[in-house]
């Protein structure tokens, strides 16, 4: 008589990464990228005025680059909370039996390092613009060149980053970007939740200082 091998009762594995799982994060990330493009475009404006007016002073600079950061500042926050309905939905799915699989850590980790990329090019823009009017500096001219090459590569980041990750948030992936049920992905959204934060806050004390500035007429 002949046993036959017994198979052991595991969980199967969901075959689909959820997509609702991803596009919640995949937002959060995507919008801030598009706010860094609109402010590039404005603060590139801004420059246009200071080349056509020469004798712009200070306060008009500094007003100019507070409305430019209007457009990040308020994407960040919207980012944010977006972002808070995409930890939600995993939270949710972590004690449920969903039949797709969550994204891994490592999905939300790449996205939301891409999304970076643009929001870090456009601060140091920003910082090379108020370097080149700062009293004892070598001028707008030393810096000019570097802050329209940072101003560009936004624009061509954000576009470009933003179809990966709309890409990304639609597309089927590979078994390497499904997660097994656990906490890891969870604490990389919370983790890029709190950068998210934390750009905000910058780019809103900034807002305020760039304020000062233009009502002080000096930095």
């Amino acid at each position: 008589m002949t046993s036959e091998p017994q198979v052991a009762n595991e969980p199967e594995v969901p075959s689909r990464v959820s997509i609702l799982a991803r596009l919640a994060p995949v937002l959060s990330y995507t919008i801030p990228m598009l706010g860094a493009a609109l402010s590039a475009i404005l603060l590139m404006g801004v420059l246009e005025a200071m080349r056509n007016a020469a004798s712009a002073g200070i306060a008009a600079v500094a007003g100019g680059m507070a409305e430019a950061d209007l457009a990040i500042t308020i994407a960040l926050y919207l980012g944010v909370f977006v972002g808070f309905i995409g930890i939600v939905v995993m939270v949710i799915r972590l004690f449920m039996s969903p039949t797709t699989a969550s994204p891994s850590a490592w999905f939300f980790l790449i996205t939301g390092c891409l999304s970076l990329t643009p929001l870090l090019l456009l601060w140091r823009a920003q910082s090379l613009l108020v370097q080149g009017i700062s009293p004892g500096s070598g001028g707008l001219v030393e810096v000019a060149a570097s802050i329209q090459l940072c101003l560009t590569m936004t624009l061509v980041t954000a576009a470009a980053f933003a179809l990966i990750l709309l890409v990304a948030s639609l597309a089927p992936l590979p078994f390497t970007f499904r997660a097994k049920r656990g906490y890891a992905p969870i604490l990389v959204l919370v983790l890029m939740e709190i950068v998210l934060i934390g750009m905000a806050v910058a780019f809103q004390f900034r807002i305020s200082w760039l304020h000062q500035v233009k009502f002080a007429e000096r930095l």
